[in-house]
């Protein structure tokens, strides 16, 4: 599993294709269409796909020109793989590590589905170069889990749909989170700070890895806040086709559109690299949380190792 880096320089090449080229070394890629790239040289890339919250990445290999060997592949990964972890993380996906990847060359495979709203794709071409073109789909679907968010701020929901699982939201920022909605766990008419003994519980929790071992946990909380939850054609969740816009990563506002109606007044600042908010669900009940994240704009990072 190749990690994904930023940085450095892209390298653009040329074609006559009507397609959209993919930068090299790294690109990050937000709107559906078909996309290609093309080398004379030995190189390798590595980009992400990314779509709104309630939609998954789907990638169709339309055509492959190149040689399947050690030095020559494509490796298609279910999830994003930095050099601060993995998401989402072994825990929070139905699959090990291993099993998320998926090399085009050994299975064949055309069409690849992710399992939350972010995938990664590396190519290695071999010395003489090659290429290969792909059609790039947001695929709605009804119980978004994990959340990845390239962007410095907008609202969020993360929910269970009343089953036995726990789903995350990830930033690379640090930032602040506005709790404006949360059912999560036994009914009750507030949040409870301490839930000690509760199976049912959000942690918020920071660090400069992805891996909640090595992550501060900021706060937990449980109970009930911030009034009705935010659903329908008013809520804090848009469409995929709204959510992003960009080839380069760069989201649209997520924006919770009563938000000065439904604040909770629990703001949890979040002072990392890494931002991380997970509600952890025993099946017993049907939780839900929205929030808002802001980025911290200054150059603070105030954390530890953990």
């Amino acid at each position: 599993m190749r990690v994904f880096r930023r940085g450095e320089a892209p390298v653009k090449t040329t074609s006559s294709s009507s397609a959209t080229e993919m930068e090299c070394p790294y690109d990050v890629i937000s709107q559906p269409g078909e996309y290609f790239v093309q080398s004379s040289e030995a190189m390798v890339c590595t980009w992400l796909f990314l779509t709104g919250p309630s939609a998954v990445v789907e990638l169709e290999i339309t055509e492959l020109d190149y040689p399947c060997a050690e030095d020559s592949f494509v490796e298609f990964f279910d999830g994003v793989a930095l050099q601060l972890g993995v998401f989402p993380t072994e825990a929070g996906h139905d699959l090990p590590v291993q099993e998320r990847v998926n090399m085009v060359c050994n299975t064949g495979s055309r069409v690849l589905l992710s399992s939350q709203n972010v995938a990664m794709l590396t190519y290695q071409s071999p010395a003489n170069g090659g290429a290969f073109r792909l059609i790039f789909k947001h695929k709605t679907i009804q119980a978004p889990c994990n959340i990845f968010s390239p962007d410095s701020s907008g609202a969020f929901t993360l929910s269970n749909f009343n089953k036995q699982k726990n789903c995350s939201f990830a930033t690379i920022y640090p930032g602040y989170i506005n709790v404006l909605h949360m059912a999560v766990g036994r009914e009750t008419n507030e949040a409870r700070l301490k839930c000690k003994g509760m199976t049912d519980m959000v942690q918020f929790a920071e660090g400069n890895s992805l891996e909640l071992s090595k992550m501060n946990i900021e706060q937990r909380m449980c109970g009930r806040t911030g009034g009705k939850s935010p659903t329908g054609p008013e809520g804090a969740v848009p469409s995929p086709a709204d959510a992003l816009h960009g080839r380069d990563g760069t989201a649209a506002s997520l924006v919770y559109k009563k938000r000065a109606q439904c604040t909770s007044g629990i703001t949890i600042p979040l002072m990392c690299q890494m931002s991380v908010v997970r509600l952890v669900s025993s099946g017993q009940h049907d939780n839900s949380i929205t929030f808002t994240f802001t980025r911290e704009t200054g150059e603070k990072n105030e954390c530890v190792s953990f």
